[in-house]
């Protein structure tokens, strides 16, 4: 079972070394513009946030991980890693990612992975739609993603069709980040945005519109939920880390 929590956003001390992973990075040859995941391998979450036009910082990384190799990986049609990197004050890397067949393709034997995926609220399980990916460690230490797929909205079922060598697969469940703010752009009803800073949240269009030319001060959950934004109506819903199942094996199809 998949379980959702909360982010929780700690203040952190001061601290004269800044554990930091800057760079440009590139996607298929273009600035990218998006969610970026760092982990530590094995598919260890250690934080994630939003970049644009190719800029890329994490800061204050835990200093435990100094000198171990972290992951770059990004959410588009699934998971794709980067090349490892460190954590460094002075190296500023450049990074590209190819999400049509450079760098990690499947191979292998076709294959199942079926499952379900719930979330709970007030300690009640209930189904949840997430994108998810699988990504195998195969038997010769290299990692690929093998398929992706989106559970069901109404009973959290899911079947992911993969390409095995018999490695451990992992199954990572992402929630919908949906569009980064842009002033002055058109939106429809069912919309996704989120901030140009993340703030822990994504905002629902309720009501569609035009989003304002400057972008609003942004707002929590609860009583205050839903607010008008220019002529746009938006309700603020968490946004949850990626959360990882594994390791687990594919069933081969016969």
């Amino acid at each position: 079972m998949l379980t959702d929590y909360e982010m929780v956003h700690i203040q952190t001390p001061t601290i004269d070394y800044e554990h930091r992973v800057r760079g440009i990075l590139k996607v298929d040859g273009m600035p990218f513009n998006g969610v970026v995941i760092l982990l530590k391998p094995p598919l260890k979450y250690i934080t994630s946030g939003s970049i644009s036009n190719g800029q890329l910082s994490f800061f204050g990384v835990p200093e435990k991980r100094q000198h171990q190799p972290l992951n770059v990986a990004i959410a588009k049609d699934g998971l794709v890693f980067s090349q490892l990197v460190e954590t460094s004050n002075t190296v500023i890397y450049d990074l590209a990612i190819s999400t049509n067949g450079g760098g990690g393709s499947p191979t292998g034997d076709p294959a199942t992975i079926t499952g379900k995926v719930e979330r709970v609220l007030d300690n009640q399980a209930e189904p949840a739609a997430r994108q998810l990916v699988a990504i195998e460690n195969k038997p010769d230490g290299t990692w690929a993603v093998t398929g992706n797929t989106v559970s069901d909205t109404e009973n959290g079922s899911y079947t992911l069709n993969v390409l095995t060598d018999g490695g451990d697969t992992f199954v990572m469940a992402l929630d919908d980040y949906g569009q980064v703010f842009t002033a002055a752009s058109a939106v429809a009803q069912g919309d996704l945005i989120h901030p140009t800073v993340p703030n822990g949240h994504v905002y629902s269009v309720e009501v569609g519109g035009t989003l304002p030319e400057t972008e609003p001060q942004w707002w929590e959950a609860g009583s205050s939920g839903i607010q008008v934004v220019g002529d746009v109506t938006l309700r603020a819903i968490p946004f949850y880390r990626p959360l990882v199942h594994g390791y687990i094996k594919a069933s081969l199809i016969e």
